[in-house]
């Protein structure tokens, strides 16, 4: 087969696999998303490795069965923790390439401190436990602010209060070895900080679990 016959192999892999990104309802499906990922690259590896569409073919269904058995853990991992930390204040997002649990400020830590709330402490120790339970992932703890008072004052408060979840996480179990920690102050807000009720959004901490294997 020649090259452009090649090339239209992989095409029609790659939309025969795109096809098990999104329900019915289109709704992402992140296993499908997972297999998606995992198969374009083995499609590639095996047009290397095999030289012919054969061997794109049989790299890219190893990919697939690779990728979405990631989408598949990270799945059940996000099912979870949202059954974990129900009613904690606490929100969980798949992006399909990792899980990123959301700790607003509000519910973490007292106006202008560092320290974590006690009462927030249970919701910590389920997220260690269920870092735990899944063990092939690296974690980064990383704090956000809103715009109000300096860059400097930002910064540090906001790599504080990384730090301080990060210590509550090794403190009930999860390996130091694990966690990167990073305070990124208002440089990504995920609201406009023009009002209040965005400027709330903005102050938070995110645990993202991304997995390695």
């Amino acid at each position: 087969m020649g090259y452009h016959g090649k090339t239209i192999a992989i095409g029609v892999l790659s939309v025969s696999i795109l096809a098990g990104c999104t329900y019915p309802d289109g709704t992402a499906n992140q296993t499908g998303t997972g297999a998606v990922v995992g198969g374009l690259t083995g499609a590639a590896a095996g047009q290397a490795i095999g030289g012919d569409t054969r061997g794109a073919v049989i790299g890219g269904a190893l990919g697939a069965a690779i990728g979405g058995a990631a989408g598949a853990h990270m799945a059940a991992q996000e099912r979870e923790l949202r059954q974990s930390l129900a009613g904690s204040g606490a929100e969980i997002t798949n992006t399909g390439n990792d899980l990123r649990v959301i700790l607003p400020d509000s519910v973490t830590f007292r106006t202008g401190s560092s320290v974590v709330d006690p009462g927030f402490r249970p919701a910590l120790r389920a997220v260690s436990d269920s870092l735990r339970r899944h063990p092939n992932s690296a974690v980064r703890v990383v704090g956000h602010t809103d715009n109000v008072g300096t860059a400097a004052f930002n910064n540090q408060l906001s790599q504080e209060r990384a730090l301080a979840v990060a210590r509550v996480l090794i403190s009930n179990g999860t390996s130091a070895n694990r966690i990167v920690v990073s305070g990124r102050g208002f440089y990504e807000p995920i609201a406009s900080n023009t009002s209040s009720a965005g400027r709330a959004e903005n102050r938070r901490v995110e645990i993202v679990i991304t997995p390695t294997s």
